[in-house]
């Protein structure tokens, strides 16, 4: 049985049992793999992901700090009829740290636990939220760009250097691809509390419908909302899940992250970089650009499809996790943090 340890309050992971779902065929590779719970699962009924509404949203009885709190959130809720989720992994807030080059995080090296990778990785950011002063198009426009600028790997493609490169070590000798596919724009309103899992990949599930699209399964869906909802003490988090057009389709899994609006929040701010006062486009876009890049690279060594975990540590924490606030790097004009090699063991410089 594949358990993670838990984590300090930054960081915790959900220990769950099996549930067997009789419209979803079970995925049982090997005896790490048993014991899994998938978070929630789809009711026969003939309501699909893409007619949901806020009844679905739920509200968290308290604030949501870490992985345990976001899993147990989610299988508190009502079940989304055609979704189905996967374990979350949280990205804590800052706490502050002693030094100005902080320790790397964790314990030991990551090890395989042998779920899927996305070593090639299709992007489709989805921006959630009516415009206003914060949530402007320049602020999109900003995201999708930075986005623009780290493609790398594909035919035509520049090759990919830094972060995109350090990457690959983990993808089992296939090579690192990121493209940018399209966005996605849903003026209405996200919900004001912190949202369980389900509601974003149904969210995503349900974008992806209304264009006449199908869900990409090398697809990471990023929920960029134009609130910092209540009850939320974390920056992001990043998940999996599938869709199911009809009870007799086959589901489709894919990859989502939710980055909530963080403006200057405290723990989740750029305004955290030791000495560092200028910003590229605004304080605002560089915070979510450093969180982006955590959950980007976390998705593409642990995409956790079909609720397997691939690449942690022994104290259960991910690449972004161990070098979190750790900004060695800089990407494109952003500073950002660093992501962790296995091969140096520790947080490099991955400027490029």
């Amino acid at each position: 049985m594949n358990l993670r340890p838990v984590k300090p309050p930054a960081k915790a992971v959900a220990v769950v049992l099996a549930t067997a779902l009789a419209i979803f065929a079970p995925n049982i590779a090997s005896a790490e793999d048993q014991g899994k719970e998938k978070t929630s699962q789809a009711p026969k009924s003939s309501e699909l992901a893409s007619t949901y509404d806020s009844k679905y949203w739920g509200t968290p009885n308290k604030e949501i700090a870490n992985s345990l709190d976001q899993d147990e959130y989610n299988r508190s809720q009502p079940a989304i009829p055609g979704i189905e989720t996967a374990h979350s992994e949280v990205f804590g807030i800052f706490k502050g740290r002693q030094a100005a080059s902080p320790a790397v995080q964790g314990r030991g090296d990551l090890t395989d636990h042998r779920g899927q990778v996305l070593s090639e990785v299709h992007i489709y950011p989805i921006f959630w939220g009516p415009t206003s002063a914060t949530f402007t198009q320049n602020y999109k426009d900003a995201i999708t760009s930075f986005f623009t600028s780290i493609q790398c790997g594909a035919s035509g493609a520049p090759a990919c250097i830094g972060h995109s490169d350090i990457v690959k070590q983990y993808f089992r000798g296939a090579p690192t691809v990121i493209k940018y596919n399209l966005s996605f724009n849903d003026p209405s309103n996200p919900p004001t509390s912190s949202p369980t899992s389900t509601s974003i990949v149904a969210e995503a599930a349900k974008m992806v419908k209304a264009r006449g699209l199908t869900i990409d399964p090398l697809g990471l869906y990023m929920v960029f909302t134009s609130n910092f909802p209540t009850r939320a003490n974390y920056c992001a988090w990043h998940s999996a899940g599938s869709y199911k057009a009809t009870p007799t389709t086959a589901a489709s899994w894919f990859s989502v992250a939710y980055i909530p609006y963080l403006g200057t929040m405290a723990g989740c701010s750029a305004g955290n970089i030791p000495g560092f006062t200028t910003y590229k486009t605004s304080q605002a876009v560089h915070s979510v650009i450093n969180v982006t890049t955590h959950e980007l690279y976390e998705a593409m060594t642990d995409s956790l499809i079909n609720n397997r975990s691939a690449w942690y540590d022994a104290a259960g924490y991910e690449n972004g996790d161990k070098c979190a606030w750790n900004f060695g790097s800089t990407i494109n004009g952003y500073r950002v943090q660093s992501e962790y090699s296995n091969t140096s063991h520790n947080c490099p410089d991955l400027t490029s």
